[in-house]
C-alpha cells in the first residue's frame, strides 16, 4: 500500500467493523417489540432481519467492485455516510413513520454495510508487510467476533436502558459512530484507484438475483422436513430460478472486461477450498446464537440471564482471534484453521454431551471456552490471509467480499439446520408431560382421571398450547395456567396442588427433553466443524504440493 495507514485510519476501520457486524445480532431481541410496536405479525415482522441479511449480501460484491474500481476510502466513506442514515431513518420510525418506511430504512443501512466489511479487512490486510499481515487480520476477526457474538446481548442492554417504547436507540447508537468515522477518514488517502473500465452492470443485475432467490428460498427451507418443505411455494421457485441463473451469471461475467463476482476464483482449487471452510466458518458462527438458551435450560435460570454467558464466549474468542493471527504468520494459515475446527469439534461435544449431563455452570464455562477459541481461530486471520494470498492485490477486497458472500450463506442457513433439533425434541415433551400429570391426576383425585382437555398422543391441547414459548422456570405455572381451564372448578385447587407437588419432576422432564435436542444440535455443530478440519488438511496439502512444484 502506497500510503502509510496511521493509528487513527487503523481505528476508523476498526469501529466501521464493529458496527457493521454488531448490527444484525442488536436487532434480534428488539424483533417482537417492534413487530407489536407497527401492529405487525411474526411473519412480516422477519422482514426486518431477511431484508437486511438479503441486502447486505447482494451489496457486498458490487460495493467490494467500485471500491477496486474507484478507490477504497471513497467507497467506504459512502458506505458508512449510508449506513449512519439509515440507522437514523430506523430510530425515526420509533416515532415517526410505519413498518414499510422502517423496511426501507433498512435497506439503505444493509446497503451501506454491504461494503464496510470486505473494504475494511482489505486495506487494513495490506497495509502490512506479508509477514505481519496475519496479525493485523487477527485483530479484525477479534473485532468482528465480538461484534457479532455480543450482538444480541448489547441490543438486550440499550432495550433495558431506554424501555421497549425506546427501541430507536439500538439504531441511533449507530450514527455518533457513523460521523466520527467519518472525520478519522480525512486522514486517509484514497487508494488502489483502477483504470476506467466500463461497469458491469449486467454482472451486478445478475448476481443480485442469484444471491436473492438462493437465500430467500434457503431462508425458508425446513430442513427437518426437507421433502415437504422444497415443494413450498416460497422454496421451490425460488431455488428452481438460482439453478436457472447459474449459468446465466456465468456466461454474463466471462463476457464481461471487469467483472463483479470473478469466475476464475471458482476454477482455483485453493480458492474453492478456502470458499468451503468460509461456508463452514458461516454456519459455525450463528450456532452460538442458540447459547443463551442452552445456557438457561442446562443451569434453570430465568429467560435473558444466558445472555450474559454470551458475553464470555465474546471474551474467549477476542482473546484468541489475534493469538491466531500471529500464529499464521508463524506457521501458516491452514495449520491455524485445524487447531480452530479441533477446538470448536472439543468445544461442542462437551457441551453437548458434559455439560448437559452435570449441569454446572463450571462445565457450561469450559465448553464455551473450548468454542470461543475454535471461533477466534477460525473466523478472522486465516481466511483473508489466505484470499489475499492467492488475487493480485487490485482484486482483494473483490475476492473477499465473494469469501464473504460464502460465509453469509453458511449463516443464511445455519439457523434453519441448528432450530430443527431443538423442534424436534420439543415435539417429545407434551406425551411426556401427559404421562407425568396422569400421576398427578390419580394421586389428587382418584376418582376423575384425566381431564378431557388433556391426552396422551401428543397433541398440541389447550393444556400444552401456552408451553411453545415456556423455558425451565416458568413450565410449570404454564402448565397450571393451561390446566385450570379444563378441571372442575371444584377439584381445580387439588390439581393445582399436585402439580404444584410435582414441580421438581416437571421441570427435570422439560430440561432432559430439550437438553436431549441440545445434545443432537452440538454433535451436529461438531461433525460439521470435523468436516471443516478435513477441508483444511486438504488445502494445507494442495498449498504444499504447489509450493514444491515451484
Amino acid at each position: 500500500m502506497k500510503s502509510k495507514t496511521t493509528t487513527a485510519v487503523f481505528i476508523m476501520f476498526i469501529l466501521g467493523i464493529f458496527m457493521g457486524a454488531i448490527d444484525s445480532g442488536i436487532v434480534s431481541p428488539a424483533r417482537e417489540i417492534i413487530e407489536n410496536s407497527f401492529g405487525e405479525g411474526r411473519n412480516s415482522g422477519i422482514w426486518m432481519i431477511t431484508l437486511y441479511t438479503l441486502c447486505y449480501a447482494i451489496a457486498m460484491p458490487i460495493v467490494s467492485k467500485m471500491a477496486d474500481r474507484k478507490g477504497h476510502k471513497k467507497v467506504f466513506v459512502w458506505g458508512v455516510a449510508l449506513f449512519g442514515l439509515g440507522s437514523l431513518l430506523c430510530g425515526l420510525t420509533n416515532f415517526y413513520g410505519n413498518f414499510s418506511f422502517f423496511l426501507f430504512a433498512r435497506v439503505i443501512q444493509a446497503v451501506g454495510a454491504g461494503g464496510i466489511m470486505p473494504i475494511a479487512t482489505t486495506v487494513i490486510g495490506l497495509s502490512f508487510p506479508e509477514e505481519k499481515r496475519g496479525f493485523a487480520l487477527g485483530m479484525v476477526g477479534a473485532i468482528f467476533g465480538v461484534a457479532t457474538i455480543i450482538g444480541p446481548s448489547l441490543g438486550s442492554g440499550i432495550l433495558g436502558l431506554a424501555g421497549i417504547n425506546g427501541w430507536g436507540w439500538i439504531f441511533f447508537i449507530n450514527v455518533p459512530i457513523s460521523l466520527l468515522i467519518i472525520f478519522l477518514s480525512t486522514r486517509m488517502e484514497n487508494t488502489f484507484i483502477e483504470e476506467n473500465k466500463p461497469m458491469d452492470l449486467a454482472g451486478a443485475i445478475t448476481i443480485a438475483a442469484v444471491i436473492a432467490t438462493l437465500l430467500y428460498g434457503l431462508t425458508n427451507l425446513d430442513f427437518f422436513h426437507l421433502s415437504t418443505s422444497i415443494q413450498d411455494l416460497k422454496v421451490f421457485p425460488y431455488l428452481l430460478a438460482f439453478i436457472l441463473l447459474i449459468p446465466v451469471l456465468v456466461m454474463v461475467e466471462n463476457k464481461a472486461v471487469d467483472p463483479v463476482l470473478n469466475i476464475k476464483y471458482f476454477k482455483n482449487k485453493k480458492m474453492i477450498l478456502v470458499f468451503m471452510v468460509a461456508f463452514i466458518t458461516g454456519i459455525g458462527m450463528m450456532g452460538t446464537v442458540f447459547v443463551p438458551q442452552f445456557a438457561e435450560n442446562v443451569l434453570r435460570i430465568k429467560v435473558g440471564s444466558g445472555g450474559y454467558l454470551i458475553t464470555l464466549l465474546a471474551v474467549f474468542s477476542g482473546i484468541s482471534a489475534p493469538l491466531s493471527g500471529g500464529l499464521t504468520d508463524k506457521k501458516g494459515a491452514p495449520l491455524v484453521l485445524e487447531i480452530g475446527f479441533a477446538f470448536i469439534v472439543m468445544g461442542s461435544l462437551f457441551l453437548g454431551y458434559v455439560a448437559t449431563s452435570t449441569l454446572s455452570l463450571s462445565s457450561v464455562i469450559i465448553g464455551l471456552a473450548l468454542v470461543g477459541f475454535g471461533i477466534g481461530f477460525t473466523m478472522g486471520a486465516p481466511l483473508n490471509y489466505l484470499v489475499l494470498q492467492s488475487v493480485p492485490e487490485k482484486e482483494g477486497t473483490t475476492a473477499i467480499a465473494t469469501m464473504s458472500l460464502i460465509r453469509s450463506i453458511g449463516v443464511t442457513v445455519s439457523p434453519g439446520i441448528m432450530i430443527g433439533f431443538i423442534v424436534q425434541a420439543s415435539k417429545n415433551l407434551p406425551p411426556r408431560l401427559t404421562e407425568l400429570l396422569q400421576q398427578t391426576m390419580n394421586t389428587a383425585v382418584p376418582s376423575m382421571g384425566m381431564p378431557p382437555g388433556l391426552v396422551s398422543n401428543g397433541d398440541n391441547t389447550n393444556a400444552f398450547s401456552n408451553l411453545q414459548t415456556a423455558d425451565v422456570t416458568s413450565i410449570v405455572d404454564r402448565l397450571k395456567s393451561g390446566i385450570q381451564h379444563t378441571v372442575p372448578e371444584q377439584v381445580s385447587p387439588m390439581v393445582m396442588q399436585g402439580i404444584e407437588s410435582m414441580r421438581s419432576s416437571i421441570e427435570n422432564v422439560f430440561q432432559s427433553t430439550l437438553n436431549a435436542g441440545y445434545t443432537n444440535m452440538f454433535t451436529a455443530s461438531a461433525i460439521i466443524a470435523a468436516v471443516g478440519f478435513i477441508i483444511t488438511a486438504l488445502l494445507r496439502r494442495s498449498m504444499r504440493t504447489a509450493k514444491a512444484n515451484h
